[in-house]
């Protein structure tokens, strides 16, 4: 387990976030991360429902969490998901971003 600390620069949809990674020694990396044990729906999708309901998930992201905020993340070396993110844990606040998802119920809960 690795644990950093991350700056959002912004929620990309529900379960995705663009962060710039502290990594130390004045060392920095933007990466795009992937928010573990939950699904968002998808902003491309062509049912409007899901649409709507995806805009609502980084609405509620960008109210509790705004681009800016300060984050923990906790991933492991080898836990990436089909696209190449990092499924990691954010901590914001001290309260974990995808079980704030999971109770307002944007979000799904996802089996790996």
């Amino acid at each position: 387990m690795y644990t950093y600390k991350a700056t959002i620069v912004r929620w990309i949809d529900g379960d995705t976030v663009l962060l710039d990674i502290d990594l130390g020694f004045y060392i920095t990396r933007q990466e795009r991360i992937r928010l573990a044990r939950i699904n968002a729906p998808e902003l491309n999708s062509k049912i409007p429902f899901q649409v709507r309901k995806a805009k609502h998930a980084r609405a509620v992201l960008n109210k509790f969490c705004p681009s800016g905020s300060v984050v923990s993340i906790t991933t492991s070396k080898n836990k990436k998901d089909m696209y190449a993110r990092y499924i990691a844990e954010l901590i914001f606040n001290n309260k974990n971003i995808s079980n704030y998802l999971l109770e307002l119920k944007c979000v799904k809960k996802m089996y790996y």
